[in-house]
C-alpha cells in the first residue's frame, strides 16, 4: 500500500510540475499556432508527435516495460523505494503535425496486475497542458518486436507499427487539463512506429498522439 501511495504521488507530482513549468511567470511564452482539425461534429482534431531518440530528454525505470527503458542520461535512477517497482518515466520533447517543436511531455507506464496504465502529461507554452490517460498492455511493444526478430543486445533493423490499448479502437480518455484544455474531454490513440532499435535496446521511430476532443457537456 506504501508503494502504491509513493508511485501515484510520484505520478503527480511530475504531472503537477510539468504543467506549471508552461505558466509560472518566469518568461512571457511565444504561443504557437495550433495544428488543430475541425471534425464534422464539432468537435477536433489534434496530433502531436515524438521522434526517437532526438526527441528523448530522459527515462527512468523498469526496462521490462519496453525496449529503450535503460536510464538516460546513464546515471539516473529511481529513488531507492520504488528500485523493484514496475514503473517507467519518460520525458520528451513534442512536435506538431509539423514537425515543429511546440513543448514538453512526460509519460509515465505504470505495471499492473492486469495489465499496466500510461498516464501522458503535455505542456505547451501559452495553450496550457493536457492530461492522457490510457491501459494498455504491458509488454505490447516488446512482444510486437520480438515477432518482427529483435533480439535484446543486438541491432534491429525494420518497420513495426503498435497501437497501444486493449483492442479497442482508442487507447485511453483525455480528461482536460489546463488553460485552453480545461473545458475539454475526448478520447486520444498512442500509435508507436519503431524502424530501429540499437545495441543498447534504444529505440528509433515515432511516437503518435492523436487526439480527438470535444467541449465537456
Amino acid at each position: 500500500m506504501l508503494k502504491a501511495t509513493f508511485i501515484g504521488g510520484l505520478i503527480l507530482g511530475f504531472a503537477a510540475t510539468l504543467s506549471a513549468a508552461g505558466f509560472y511567470p518566469w518568461v512571457d511564452h511565444l504561443r504557437v499556432e495550433s495544428r488543430t482539425q475541425v471534425l464534422p461534429n464539432g468537435g477536433r482534431q489534434e496530433n502531436f508527435f515524438i521522434r526517437l531518440p532526438v526527441d528523448q530528454i530522459a527515462t527512468v525505470g523498469s526496462a521490462e516495460l519496453a525496449p529503450g527503458a535503460a536510464a538516460f542520461p546513464a546515471d539516473l535512477a529511481l529513488p531507492e523505494p520504488l528500485a523493484d517497482a514496475s514503473i517507467r518515466v519518460d520525458h520528451f520533447k513534442v512536435r506538431d503535425a509539423m514537425g515543429e517543436v511546440v513543448g514538453v511531455g512526460s509519460r509515465h507506464h505504470v505495471g499492473l496486475a492486469d495489465g499496466a496504465a500510461a498516464v501522458w502529461s503535455i505542456s505547451l507554452p501559452s495553450r496550457g497542458a493536457v492530461q492522457l490517460v490510457g491501459r494498455t498492455g504491458s509488454d505490447q511493444i516488446s512482444s510486437a518486436l520480438a515477432r518482427a526478430g529483435y533480439v535484446a543486445g543486438t541491432p534491429w533493423d525494420g518497420t513495426v507499427e503498435v497501437s497501444l490499448g486493449d483492442g479497442n479502437t482508442r487507447t485511453g480518455i483525455l480528461v482536460g487539463g489546463s488553460g485552453e484544455f480545461t473545458p475539454l474531454t475526448g478520447t486520444f490513440l498512442e500509435r508507436w512506429q519503431i524502424t530501429g532499435v540499437d545495441a543498447a535496446g534504444r529505440l528509433q521511430g515515432t511516437i503518435e498522439l492523436n487526439t480527438t476532443s470535444s467541449l465537456a457537456q
